[in-house]
């Protein structure tokens, strides 16, 4: 029978607000809340009857499990915070929702007696998202000592998600990718839609939409060979009238298309003539790096 019954959170902003009520929904009563803005914690309280709101001195008081739901910086502040006001029991759980971070930050937890696991889920949570169905499906990075590993699993679990174990070396990397998948990725189409009205009344997302969910799907598919474009195709000559197009009216968007498209040829470099990939380099490279 599982013993995750009842939890608490700390740090109730978007991802925290959600997997607050993803285990409300899946059953978990979620009882105490702290940290956050005064209008975090109210709009949960309003969603989640019988939750208080707590000093964080208090909040693993009859919990199973505390959910720290704080920036990076803060989570070995917060763990400390609670094992030095002997608030953590032995057997609880104690688990941070951070994708860079593995266990050590909890290890003053540990040390108390909680068992501790870093737990991540690869998507975005836009302001105002609430609808907790979002997490069902989701992938999560775990990292928990062994012993910790089951009951990290089951947190996931009664969230919808699938739980899958990442060392705790390969958190950072874990996470870089995702940063470059979701706000790379997300930079470069605002600065298309930027761009694209730069060229006139045009509807970004039916213009820019289907281009940029199948370029995304291919390259999932096929990895760099399944990249297009002036770079993949050598072609110096579009590349600059590229450049010379933005760079008058919006230099700061010129700037964002050679660093994309420098990542293009990072990416493909390998597959052009030496002397093509030169040529790109050398059109991509800012004033400075030429030399002017």
């Amino acid at each position: 029978m599982s013993d995750l019954r009842r939890a608490a959170v700390v740090g109730p902003g978007r991802l925290g607000t959600l997997v607050a009520l993803g285990l409300a929904a899946a059953g978990v009563a979620v009882t105490r809340v702290a940290g956050g803005s005064d209008a975090a914690r109210a709009a949960l309280r309003g969603a989640i009857a019988g939750l208080r709101e707590v000093p964080l001195q208090e909040v693993a008081d009859g919990v199973d499990v505390v959910v720290l739901a704080v920036p990076d910086r803060a989570v070995a502040g917060v763990a400390d915070e609670l094992a030095r006001a002997d608030a953590i029991r032995e057997g609880q759980g104690v688990v941070h929702l951070s994708g860079a971070l593995g266990t050590a930050p909890l290890r003053r937890a540990a040390l108390a007696g909680a068992w501790t696991a870093a737990c991540h889920p690869a998507l975005t949570a836009p302001a105002g998202t609430a609808d907790p169905a979002r997490l069902h499906g989701v992938v999560w990075a775990v990292t928990a000592a062994p012993g910790a590993l089951d009951r990290a699993r089951e947190l996931v679990e009664r969230l919808g998600g699938d739980a899958v174990a990442v060392a705790e070396a390969d958190r950072a990397r874990y996470h870089a990718a995702l940063a470059l998948a979701s706000n790379a990725v997300g930079a470069a189409v605002v600065a298309a839609r930027r761009l694209l009205a730069l060229a006139g009344p045009l509807d970004p997302d039916r213009v820019l939409g289907p281009l940029a969910r199948a370029s995304v799907d291919a390259a999932l598919a096929g990895g760099a060979p399944a990249l297009t474009g002036p770079v993949v195709r050598g072609d110096v000559a579009t590349l600059r009238a590229h450049l010379d197009a933005i760079g008058p009216d919006a230099p700061e968007l010129a700037d964002a298309y050679r660093d994309l498209q420098r990542a293009v040829l990072g990416a493909v470099r390998a597959g052009l003539d030496p002397d093509v990939a030169v040529a790109v380099a050398d059109v991509l490279a800012a004033d400075a790096d030429r030399g002017a």
